[in-house]
């Protein structure tokens, strides 16, 4: 029991240390985050922020006047908008690394902590999934809304016009053509 409390104090700590780390990086805090690999304080995490991905590894050092401190070891970021479902690649580098190959220029290596790759590889692309799903039904919302103010100033434009006196000038017009046509036919009219 007392092991259990310490790994989940330890990975508590590493958790806070990663968004702290995320929020000093880029200016933002993980929307969710799943452990890897954690080891003698070396941790290897999937990051999901609001529209970006992220693999992180990090490790934990004893820093004499402030406690614990904490480095990046290494990160990668996928834009879900440039990534294509299938495309990691994953080669064995010996009984404990992998190397991830997400694209020509993008890639980075993890732990093969026994794990199966394949969940990794399907936790990230269920996230490229949700975040590209998501971002489509909100630029659809956004057209749509755009589309519903547009109708509504188009109203608001027929509102402000005055048809009352169009319609006058209308039936004034007509009348006189009719008394002209009269005319024209030998008939002797009053205006």
């Amino acid at each position: 029991m007392l092991l259990l409390s310490t790994i989940v104090s330890i990975n508590t700590m590493h958790t806070e240390m990663l968004e702290q780390l995320c929020l000093d990086e880029i200016g933002e805090i993980p929307n969710e985050i799943k452990l890897w690999h954690l080891e003698d304080g070396f941790a290897e995490y999937l990051v999901k922020f609001e529209n970006n991905l992220a693999l992180i590894t990090m490790s934990m050092y004893d820093v004499e006047e402030d406690g614990i401190g904490y480095l990046l070891e290494q990160r990668l970021y996928i834009s879900p908008q440039d990534y294509i479902i299938g495309s990691i690649e994953s080669h064995s580098i010996n009984s404990e690394q992998l190397l991830l190959k997400i694209k020509e220029n993008q890639e980075i290596y993890f732990t093969d902590n026994g794990g199966d790759i394949h969940d990794l590889i399907e936790i990230l692309e269920s996230w490229v999934i949700e975040i590209n799903s998501r971002q489509s039904s909100d630029s659809l919302r956004s057209r749509f809304s755009s589309l519903r103010r547009e109708k509504q100033a188009i109203i608001s434009k027929f509102e402000q016009l005055n048809f009352d006196s169009i319609k006058n000038d209308m039936e004034y017009l007509e009348q006189k053509l009719k008394n002209t046509q009269e005319r024209l036919a030998g008939n002797n009219i009053e205006e």
